[in-house]
């Protein structure tokens, strides 16, 4: 959890590193590690752009361990999911790693037990309708998934087919996953 909570733009007593404060923003980056790093980039004053995939990492990451839904840090996640919800880019970083953000978006989603996320407009979304309408529309004519964007392999139909699989597991509420 240290780790986890060192990745988090949010200051508590849980991350008093030095990037926490420059995007409090309660997102999520790649590391805090070597002095940190976000695919998204940094801001002019040194703190790190939060991203989807990352952000849903880090709550779901957090879910596991334990962390409860009124603790500051899976609230300040959830804030900024709210702010950034979207199924059709990953947050941050466009169509980059778009496939490996569906399947954390489900899972976090899921382990929170969440059947409507409210966007920050106050428009409640079924993300599990939402994310199955945007996975059938990308649908190649052969069964597969491709992302245009190939970085992290997503130009391989099989890692990104596979990670469209496991991402409809989660697409069915109440269904217990192993």
């Amino acid at each position: 959890m240290v780790f986890v909570s060192r990745c988090q733009n949010f200051e508590s007593e849980h991350n008093t590193t030095g990037l926490a404060a420059k995007n409090p923003d309660g997102g999520f980056y790649y590391t805090a590690a070597a002095g940190g790093e976000s695919q998204a980039g940094k801001l002019p004053n040194g703190g790190l752009r939060s991203y989807g995939s990352m952000t849903y990492a880090g709550l779901k990451s957090m879910i596991f361990a334990g962390v409860g839904p009124d603790d500051p840090r899976v609230k300040a996640a959830l804030a900024w999911i709210r702010k950034n919800y979207d199924v059709k880019s990953n947050p941050g970083i466009g169509n980059a790693g778009l496939y490996y953000y569906y399947h954390t978006f489900a899972k976090a989603l899921d382990a929170m037990k969440l059947d409507l996320v409210e966007d920050e407009q106050g428009a409640k979304h079924d993300w599990r309708q939402d994310l199955l309408a945007e996975l059938l529309g990308r649908q190649r004519p052969d069964g597969s998934w491709i992302n245009e964007n190939a970085r992290w392999l997503e130009g391989e139909p099989s890692l990104v087919t596979g990670y469209v699989l496991l991402t409809l597991a989660y697409c069915k509420p109440g269904v217990e996953k192993r």
